[in-house]
């Protein structure tokens, strides 16, 4: 499969485990399924555009839904969203002629809805990237009394929306490396243990793509060889990336297991200088250029040298305190 493949079918997988914004609620009495769990929109300014979402409530008791817009981040690693405050867009609001955001509405157990959103950005509107979500408060629509308090069930469903608003669809990723998490001394008997942490500066999110090599600094020997995995990278923000020993063009989703591999190497013995080199790109990108960094860890034999210390400092020690005797 290729990375334009890939590249879509990532956006439909993004945010596939966060606790809060799942696809699914939690609790059994309010069992609410979200579609599409993310999508990501381009529109013009002074254009329309329509999103449609549905909502599953196959739930025991009747519900009311709170439909509210939200602007989220990620937590800069693993491309979890971090719920911000109520999105201050006021060129999006829902067609429904029943429903309206921050309104309740009632569902019925057993039933499905249809959300429309209308997005429409004035000329004037602020280009660039929005990361939103859509999230669904369901409450019993009964409130049970104990001792003149009440107490309520609630779960929340989210639908992610990263809304890109520019007057061209091109591609403007722009994927750098912000930093490689190296040691600079390791001991000799350890292993090369690293993290590669990458920023997209550009104007819209994009699959990551590139490879990372382990080589001997003296030989110039290459020890080591990851595939990056084609994460997606919001617009202003950071994530870390995840590595596979197969290209991932090679794969097919079908019947290729994914296996992530560790950016790892533990010979029997390290010695001398070590370089990691890190070369990443935005995916589906026309004329995309390659950032590049290399880093340097210089391996020695620390263990050894630390027991050659403490015996030489024992053997002096006992000296002194024989002579004094």
């Amino acid at each position: 499969m290729k990375l334009k493949t890939i590249f879509y079918l990532l956006f439909s997988l993004f945010f596939l485990f966060p606790p809060l914004v799942n696809a699914q609620s939690i609790v059994p009495d309010l069992d609410l399924t979200i579609f599409p769990p993310t999508a990501y929109l381009t529109v013009k300014p002074g254009t329309s555009l329509t999103h449609r979402i549905i909502l599953k409530y196959e739930g025991t008791v009747r519900a009311k839904i709170l439909p509210e817009l939200v602007d989220f981040t990620t937590d800069g690693l693993t491309g979890t969203p971090v719920l911000q405050k109520p999105s201050q867009l006021d060129y999006i609001k829902l067609q429904n002629p029943d429903k309206q955001l921050g309104t309740p509405f009632v569902i019925e157990p057993g039933t499905q809805t249809e959300l429309m959103l209308t997005i429409e950005p004035p000329l004037h509107a602020k280009q660039g990237e929005q990361p939103l979500s859509l999230i669904l408060t369901a409450i019993p629509d009964t409130t049970v009394i104990f001792d003149g308090g009440s107490a309520q069930a609630s779960g929340a469903v989210a639908s992610n929306i990263i809304l890109s608003v520019q007057n061209d669809f091109d591609n403007q990723a722009d994927l750098r490396i912000e930093k490689i998490r190296l040691p600079k001394i390791v001991d000799s008997f350890s292993s090369i243990n690293f993290k590669v942490l990458a920023k997209n500066i550009g104007r819209n999110a994009a699959a990551a793509t590139g490879q990372i090599r382990l080589n001997h600094g003296w030989s110039g020997k290459e020890l080591k060889h990851w595939y990056i995995y084609p994460d997606v990278i919001l617009a202003n923000s950071t994530r870390e990336l995840r590595s596979l020993a197969q290209d991932p063009d090679s794969l097919n989703p079908n019947n290729d297991e994914i296996i992530f591999e560790k950016l790892n190497y533990k010979p029997p013995f390290l010695i001398g200088p070590y370089e990691v080199t890190v070369n990443l790109s935005s995916a589906n990108q026309p004329n995309n250029t390659t950032h590049q960094r290399t880093q340097t860890i210089i391996a020695l034999p620390l263990s050894i040298i630390g027991f050659l210390i403490l015996g030489v400092s024992l053997y002096i020690f006992i000296t002194k305190k024989i002579s004094h005797v």
